[in-house]
Order: structure tokens, then sequence, then C-alpha cells
């Protein structure tokens, strides 16, 4: 099953609605950006909670915990690697493997794989196509989708830049 992603509606407003193969509405996903307590929720569209997506640890390399029907079914860490970028969700034994700055992923569990995830449509890379085997993996692919579409907007911006959300003068 094919679901498509409105990453930039997700970044803008903070909610954006997941559609199927047919384009038609099949989930709602919101989430809250900042420096901690990311995270995102999905709900299908008669608004049943399905699962969430919390940041539990902050830093380099932070740490969030995937939760589907109200119970935690996963921790998902990020590690870099030497070519690629390594994703890991525990409990689930997924492995991500993919290419933040082409954003394209593919989600393994051993030798299997579980879902790809890649930008399609505008030149700008905005939307994302989740392709999934599995419709009980779905919740789980849409939430991490999101997860590390967030962790490439984070990795894009400019480090040269110094971001003052406040405004605030230091007399310079």
């Amino acid at each position: 099953m094919d679901y498509y992603i409105d990453a930039q509606a997700l970044h803008d407003g903070g909610m954006t609605v997941v559609k199927d193969a047919a384009f038609r509405p099949a989930f709602i996903l919101n989430g809250r950006h900042g420096l901690a307590n990311d995270g995102f929720n999905l709900h299908t569209i008669d608004g049943t909670h399905v699962g969430s997506i919390r940041q539990r640890t902050v830093g380099m390399f932070p740490r969030y915990d995937l939760y589907l029907s109200q119970s935690r079914v996963g921790s998902v860490k990020k590690m870099f690697g030497v070519w690629h970028e390594f994703v890991f969700v525990s409990d689930l034994n997924w492995m991500i493997i993919g290419n933040m700055l082409a954003n394209n992923y593919r989600i393994y569990h051993g030798m299997k794989a579980v879902t790809t995830i890649a930008a399609v449509g505008a030149a700008t890379g905005t939307t994302f196509k989740i392709a999934i085997k599995d419709q009980k993996d779905a919740p789980a692919g849409i939430l991490l989708a999101a997860i590390l579409d967030r962790w490439r907007q984070i990795y894009q911006a400019n480090p040269l830049v110094r971001h003052d959300p406040a405004s605030i003068s230091y007399g310079v």
C-alpha cells in the first residue's frame, strides 16, 4: 500500500493529511517541533488515535519512543554510518538505511524489506511516498517517515546563521 505525506504542510501548519494510493485521505498526522519534546500523532480520518512518536532524550543523537494503540512498541535511535545514515528501531528490530540528502530510505526487518520512503513530485521534494508491504506496518512507517523528515530539516539548517527567536538585542 502506498501513502503520501505533504511534509511542507506538516512543517508550516503542524498538520497534514496522509493520502492513500488513490489520493483519498487515510490519516491525519500532526506534530510539534522544537529543540525538546518533538513528536507526532497519527489519527484516522474519523479521529481515532492510531499511534505517536515522542522524543525521549535530547542531544546529538536523540531517542524517540514509538507508540501504537497507546502501548510502546519500539525506541528509535539515530546512528551515523560511513556511507549512509543508520537508524535502529529497537523492539521491532527494524533497521533504517538511507540518504538524508536524497531523502530516500529503506526499512528492513532482518533481510526482509518492510517499507521504502522516497521524495516524489515537485522539485522541492516535500512530498513523500511511503510504500508499505504489510498494512499492519502502516502507522509505524508513517510515523517513522515524519521523524526522518524532521531530522532532515534540522540537518539542512544553516549552522552559520545565528537564530535568535526572541529577537533580543545584545547591544551590538
